[in-house]
């Protein structure tokens, strides 16, 4: 962290030493300083001008402050700013300092189809689009008749074409008895259960999930089904009663990131305020949430909700697959909806949430 000084000349502030008073700065009157203290103005930046007549007056030119981060000026309002995570800053001409600031895990992006009188702050790796944030398309590569891709490679053609599988014996096979239904609460009770595991999904149908280029959860993920066990604290995730409203708990994922053999388990992180709820192994930054009992898409849901202030849960960006953040208004809304599944290695049977007729 960089402690920088920033000069800023201010509108002059001019006190005009009148009579005797004018000629104070020269005969150990009270100072400049004094005269703003006893006018109730800052005194810091005063000293003694003088003016067309060359009569002494007091002006304040001056004013340092200290900026925690990096200080830019706003490449559309030529205003002076201070970006707080110096990863979240863009240059747009570095030389004459000029930069767009954005919050953590998010750049910069012109519209690509508006032009570049208009953009926004899209998650790193997407770009903004008729105002939506988009994955930035792979460039694709292109192989030439007889070749295929392979490992990146355009390699010979040398056996059959691509095969087109089938379920095996040339008929529809029946709809599956597993149907996933959400939990209902009712009154005080969320319909939750501590020690107890839910995939977590929206009104649209688009579930909790992850992606591969970032810890970061967004809905409708690359990986999806995600198993997040209720906890009462990051130290006790065992069975216990169904959540009330104005208790407490913590999520659990199950399942932990795709690149880790191990499949570590985390937690659902406390991020809040427009800042992406993500993965987080670190116990002391889990997210503490809490919930009250509603609908979406005519089923039945919670209206999650999270932050220091306990605030309603929203989509973070305008993006096909956006991340989702709690916000200091508990009455921003996006329910979520808990479908009850087994837990990591069947160790908790489900005893709800899924259909009936599935036998255990």
């Amino acid at each position: 962290m960089r402690f920088i000084l920033v000069s800023t000349i201010l509108l002059a502030q001019v006190f005009t030493v009148l009579s005797q008073q004018a000629q104070s700065p020269y005969q150990g009157a009270p100072s400049c300083e004094e005269y703003a203290r006893q006018k109730g103005h800052p005194t810091d930046g005063w000293k003694v001008v003088l003016d067309s007549n060359g009569q002494p007056k007091c002006r304040r030119e001056d004013v340092k402050e200290i900026c925690f981060g990096v200080d830019y000026i706003d490449a559309d309002t030529n205003i002076y700013g201070c970006c707080q995570d110096a990863s979240g800053l863009t240059w747009i001409n570095a030389p004459a300092k000029l930069a767009k600031c954005c919050a953590t895990g998010h750049a910069w992006s012109y519209d690509k189809a508006l032009g570049p009188a208009q953009g926004g702050c899209c998650t790193t790796g997407s770009i903004m689009q008729n105002g939506q944030c988009i994955q930035q398309p792979p460039s694709r590569v292109d192989c030439p008749p007889g070749l295929y891709m392979q490992d990146g490679k355009c390699v010979p053609l040398t056996g059959p074409g691509p095969v087109h599988c089938g379920n095996g014996n040339g008929r529809v096979e029946p709809a599956s008895p597993c149907t996933s239904y959400p939990i209902c609460g009712r009154g005080k009770y969320l319909g939750i259960k501590y020690g107890h595991c839910y995939i977590l999904s929206f009104g649209d149908g688009l579930q909790l999930g992850t992606t591969r280029e970032n810890t970061l959860y967004v809905k409708g993920g690359f990986f999806n089904d995600i198993p997040f066990k209720v906890c009462n604290s990051t130290t006790d995730c065992s069975l216990g009663k169904t959540v009330e409203v104005g208790e407490s708990f913590y999520l659990q994922d199950q399942q932990g990131r795709y690149n880790d053999p191990q499949g570590t388990k985390g937690w659902i992180d406390n991020a809040y305020n427009g800042a992406h709820i993500g993965f987080t192994l670190d116990a002391n930054s889990a997210g503490t949430f809490g919930g009250v009992p509603t609908c979406a898409g005519g089923e039945c849901a919670i209206q999650l909700l999270g932050g220091p202030n306990k605030g309603g849960i929203s989509p973070a960006c305008p993006t096909a697959t956006p991340g989702v953040s709690f916000y200091a208004n508990p009455k921003i809304r996006d329910p979520v909806r808990f479908s009850e599944v087994t837990c990591d290695d069947y160790e908790v049977p489900p005893t709800s949430g899924i259909s009936q007729n599935v036998q255990y």
